[in-house]
């Protein structure tokens, strides 16, 4: 047992990034961008007090709640769709005395909810859990702990901890800011009221150098570093990022790296051309549709600004080198299935544009203005879970199409894209896209053909656990929901297994939502 300097045993303090799979399966998905919140929060944990354990279900697979490692204090995070998850894990633990701390989307918007399922819930950012620990030490816990996300504290990311829990990949995860400036109608970002904050840059490279020392000596990691800068937008401020890139630049053991951007940053020319000298290889960018009027009815402003330039920002970036690479939003409630269909051919025999890295319906997340919003017009399906809430089940009555044609269509669009877009159009585009751009560089006909073929290979280890309809409310749920004590009592049951509903069977918000249903003065203030 881990022991203090005095010879007194120490707490063992447990940090789980909770997740439930796209396919509702149970396989560990070991892509490259594995959550990092888990690792923020233990590396906030006091090390000579307790000893900190990291689990990631996304990487390591579902925790077996058969043989729990042993904890004191449990903190779990996730996104939206974890957040039954999160409530699961709970349940195991509160049950062996330990004290459960949580934190993610659902507990920041909606906290008072959250404390029925947790000990300690967590609004806002990471920079709360020193003080949450100096409290537990102290016998004093509050059942809510609020940290704005625009606040920020001096830490170090403890980078070793992946390498001591077992958690791989090839590409350093960086975060050189928070938050985000854009107003997008679907994104949980405005709702949490997280502006963009930057760290600044001194500290930024304290973090690469950190995490390039923790890898293993024979690594990729170590011997060709390659950063991934995870920021929700890393381009909100021009100015900083300049000074990153000239960092950046001159840095001796960065060999590439690359960032999440809005539209607006591919627009900047001369930015991109720093961007790319610096060492830049690869930009996600946030272009979602290629529908004027999705972009339009989803406040993407900044898109709609620059959609008669986007094919030739694209290709200028790519001429420098730079690869890019998006995602790809549908809304059921303005496109036919014909309409969405035709969308994904038009993509695929496209020269200049990349293949979409995933395709995704919009999701109405609870708690920001389209969700709002598409309850007060009364869209929503009834019985819709939160954890339908994922972009891969459609959450709205009233679409364009039936749901047979919606689920056909989704079927194909997650399960058999190649009998639209096979390897054989996707390696003849990559070859247009290489031959257009005029880049001689292999690495980026590599990552090019990477991202184009991302799609189709990621379907090869899709495997949902039973047919699925792709419309909320109906749709299998994840085999995690079963997996409890046969002799859990139903109320226990009902609290911590059960789906959170975010609607009733007629449509209408769950009862514990009407509490935080935004009022009209609210609702303009917020957009």
């Amino acid at each position: 047992m881990p022991v203090h300097r005095n010879g007194e045993p120490r707490l063992a303090a447990l940090v789980i990034c909770a997740h439930l799979n796209s396919d509702r399966g149970t396989a560990p998905d070991r892509g490259f961008m594995q959550p990092s919140s888990g690792l923020q929060i233990a590396s906030l944990i006091d090390r000579e007090t307790f000893d900190v354990r990291l689990y990631h279900e996304m990487w390591h697979g579902p925790l077996d709640t058969a043989n729990l490692p042993d904890a004191d204090i449990v903190f779990l995070n996730g996104l939206q769709k974890d957040f039954d998850r999160q409530r699961q894990l709970s349940y195991f633990y509160r049950r062996r005395g330990a004290i459960t701390v949580a934190g993610g989307s659902i507990c920041t918007l909606f906290p008072q909810f959250a404390t029925r399922f947790f000990d300690v819930v967590c609004s806002g950012g990471v920079d709360v859990v020193p003080e949450i620990i100096d409290d537990y030490r102290n016998g004093r816990l509050r059942a809510i702990y609020s940290s704005p996300q625009t606040r920020l504290t001096e830490y170090t990311v403890d980078y070793r901890l992946l390498v001591a829990n077992g958690i791989g990949g090839y590409t350093h995860l960086i975060e050189s800011s928070r938050g985000c400036n854009f107003r997008c109608d679907f994104c949980v970002i405005p709702a949490e009221k997280a502006r963009h904050t930057h760290y600044g840059t001194a500290r930024v490279m304290r973090t690469i150098d950190d995490a390039i020392a923790a890898s293993p000596r024979f690594s990729i990691k170590r011997l060709f570093p390659m950063m991934f800068f995870i920021d929700n937008n890393f381009g909100n401020n021009p100015a900083e990022l300049r000074a990153l890139c000239a960092a950046l630049k001159r840095h001796p053991r960065v060999k590439a790296w690359g960032a999440l951007v809005t539209q607006d940053v591919l627009r900047n020319r001369e930015l991109i051309v720093e961007m790319a000298r610096s060492k830049c290889g690869g930009l996600f960018t946030g272009l979602e549709s290629l529908d004027p009027e999705f972009l339009k009815s989803h406040d993407k402003r900044q898109n709609v600004t620059y959609a008669n330039t986007l094919l030739d920002d694209v290709a200028f970036a790519q001429r420098q080198g730079i690869t890019i690479t998006y995602g790809y939003l549908f809304d059921p409630r303005m496109s036919t299935v014909a309409d969405m269909t035709r969308q994904v051919r038009d993509v695929l025999e496209n020269d200049r544009l990349p293949f979409p890295s995933f395709f995704s319906f919009v999701a109405p997340l609870a708690g920001t203005k389209l969700f709002w919003e598409s309850a007060e017009r009364g869209e929503l399906r009834p019985n819709v879970r939160l954890r339908d809430l994922e972009g891969f089940a459609v959450a709205y009555e009233h679409c364009l199409s039936t749901d047979d044609e919606i689920t056909a269509f989704a079927r194909i669009l997650f399960e058999r894209l190649d009998l639209v877009a096979g390897r054989r159009a996707l390696l003849r585009k990559t070859i247009k896209m290489i031959l257009a751009t005029g880049w001689r560089k292999p690495g980026f006909w590599f990552t090019t053909y990477l991202n184009n073929d991302r799609v189709r290979k990621l379907q090869s280890i899709f495997k949902p656990p039973g047919p699925r309809t792709y419309i909320a409310g109906t749709d299998v749920l994840d085999p995690q929901y079963g997996c409890h004590p046969d002799d859990i009592s139903p109320e226990d049951k009902r609290l911590y297994f059960d789906p959170v509903v975010v609607t009733d069977e007629h449509g209408k918000l769950a009862e514990w939502l009407e509490a935080y249903r935004p009022t009209a003065h609210t609702a303009t203030a917020a957009s």
